[in-house]
């Protein structure tokens, strides 16, 4: 069987996974020089995005209000909104459940390098490989995290700004394919 690749590789907004791969490495860098005050930003981070998830979400719905199974979206969003609203409020709990909504967070942005370096592979182009290893590397971290979450926030610092090292690096090298190829 033979798989057709819809997509090119090659991006005219190239420079965006640039950027993103930059700030990836300098969040991780921050991260180990300040190390509680990046779990609590984190915590914090985490709260504020599911609130705001929140609110996307309600809008969205309310958008599409004349479409079948709308109202589970408008469910969902304000269940979000609550949700955060609480954790904004708690922050001990945000940083509790930070583990695994991270760990998860971090085992799809592996999966999505993992899947650019089969299409790269494919396409035959350069540095395909590096790509590989930064997916699987942000894989296994976020695994670390998810499955050893009671090591405490060094474990979670670690592994947060290794996975975000890792997969800077590997955005950066996918931008340099995203503008050859």
């Amino acid at each position: 069987m033979e798989t057709t690749h819809t997509k090119p590789i090659r991006s005219k907004y190239w420079w965006v996974t640039l950027l993103v791969g930059i700030l990836a490495v300098v969040c991780g860098l921050w991260v180990f020089t300040h190390p509680i005050a990046s779990y609590l930003t984190l915590a914090v981070y985490f709260a504020v995005m599911l609130f705001v998830l929140g609110i996307s979400e309600i809008i969205n719905s309310i958008d599409h209000k004349k479409t079948r199974n709308w109202g589970w979206g408008l469910a969902m969003g304000i269940l979000d909104v609550v949700i955060g609203f609480i954790l904004i409020l708690h922050i001990d709990l945000s940083a509790t459940m930070l583990p695994y909504v991270l760990g998860f967070i971090l085992m799809y942005w592996g999966i999505g390098f993992i899947m650019w370096a089969i299409d790269l592979q494919t396409l035959k182009v350069k540095n395909w490989g590096w790509v590989l290893v930064g997916g699987i590397l942000t894989m296994l971290f976020a695994f670390m995290i998810i499955f050893h979450p009671v090591l405490g926030v060094w474990n979670i610092v670690l592994w947060t700004g290794l996975a975000l090292l890792f997969g800077g690096i590997s955005a950066i090298v996918l931008s340099f394919s995203q503008r050859r190829y």
